[in-house]
């Protein structure tokens, strides 16, 4: 009969073994990735990668997974792969690495600020991480310009609201005039039918001067027409009669010329 420490001996044992089959299939798997990885089969690196990282999760299985869907240009996963990264390096170094390939997936998604954050991480844990220091530059001449296009937008856009407002504004005004000018329009075609109606009845249906209103405003201002008429017509004809007499003095006393010989 097996006794319990013989029991207990067993499943340590078996434990073992299967600890490094588990073992030896993720390490096979991560050779299969870095395979896979360096033909640029990136489908297929990444599906060993994700065996290799369920077996056991640790760095290179995690780091190689966010390099392979980065190459897929899934930059929002890559993130997450190399943050877990970050958190799983043994040292300083491949923390550093881990930092720089997060602001590479960073800046490729459009996240620049944080970029620039995980840049200035990667070089403060290793200060010889020089691709860092040139990534951080480009990463901060690309924020700058960024902002600068985007506030010559706003600008832009301001300006184009103001032009925009002072043209509806021009355009309600003339709106305004011409309704202005329409109404003035009709109630000068309005006035002048009136008085045409007016005189058709007038002429239809003369006053008599036995009965019936009379309309004497009317009939004194054309008398009066008619008596500027004839007085300016009197004016006329004696500044006419005035000219002529200056013309008959002036022709009378002027010499006759001398003969050209």
């Amino acid at each position: 009969m097996i006794s319990k420490k013989q029991i207990g001996v067993l499943l340590i044992l078996l434990f073992t073994i299967c600890s490094n089959t588990f073992a030896q299939s993720g390490h096979k798997n991560l050779l299969a990735g870095d395979k896979f990885y360096r033909s640029g089969d990136y489908q297929l690196a990444e599906e060993n990668y994700r065996k290799a990282r369920e077996q056991e999760r640790e760095l290179k299985s995690t780091f190689n997974l966010g390099n392979t869907v980065y190459n897929q240009e899934r930059y929002e996963e890559a993130i997450d792969h190399y943050t877990a990264a970050t958190q799983l390096a043994p040292d300083n170094t491949k923390r550093s690495d881990a930092f720089y390939n997060l602001g590479n997936s960073l800046v490729k998604n459009g996240n620049l600020e944080e970029s620039i954050d995980a840049y200035k991480e990667a070089i403060q844990l290793n200060s010889n991480n020089e691709e860092a220091k040139y990534n951080l530059l480009v990463a901060k001449r690309a924020l700058r310009d960024a902002q600068q296009q985007e506030q010559q937008q706003q600008q832009q856009d301001g300006q184009e609201g103001e032009n925009q407002d002072q043209q509806d504004q021009q355009e309600q005004e003339q709106e305004q005039q011409d309704q202005q000018e329409q109404k003035q329009e009709q109630q000068d075609q309005q006035d002048q039918q009136e008085q045409e109606e007016k005189q058709d009845s007038l002429n239809q249906n003369p006053p008599s001067q036995s009965g019936g209103e009379f309309d004497t405003s009317r009939l004194d201002k054309q008398m009066l027409d008619s008596l500027d008429a004839m007085k300016l017509l009197q004016v006329m004809d004696n500044e006419e009669k005035k000219v002529q007499e200056k013309m008959k003095k002036f022709n009378s006393k002027r010499k006759k010329p001398d003969k050209d010989w």
